[in-house]
């Protein structure tokens, strides 16, 4: 009994269909990133979210002030008419832009 070949041995060690790659090559590309508008929105709203939520909810100064004036006696009751008058004008404020 004589074995010639075995399966397709021969493509596999044949190597004179291989490309020589050249590695002398440059490319002269530059990376480049642009920022759309939308994302620097996001950003700048986040950045004010996270100073927002850094901020306390008390503010120290003003609480202390009101209570040494009405510990005084010298802390005015607030005018129905005035607080009134200062939120129609927000509103109106609001309802103008």
């Amino acid at each position: 009994m004589v074995i010639d070949k075995i399966g397709n041995i021969n493509n596999i060690v044949d190597t004179k269909n291989t490309k020589h790659v050249s590695r002398n090559k440059s490319i002269d590309k530059s990376d480049s990133v642009q920022i759309s508008s939308e994302a620097k929105s996001a950003a700048e709203q986040a950045k004010i979210s996270q100073i927002v939520k850094d901020t306390p909810d008390v503010r120290a100064e003003k609480v202390r002030d009101i209570k040494a004036r009405i510990a005084e006696g010298t802390y005015d009751k607030f005018d129905d008419n005035k607080v009134l008058e200062m939120v129609a004008e927000k509103i109106a404020t609001q309802l103008l832009r």
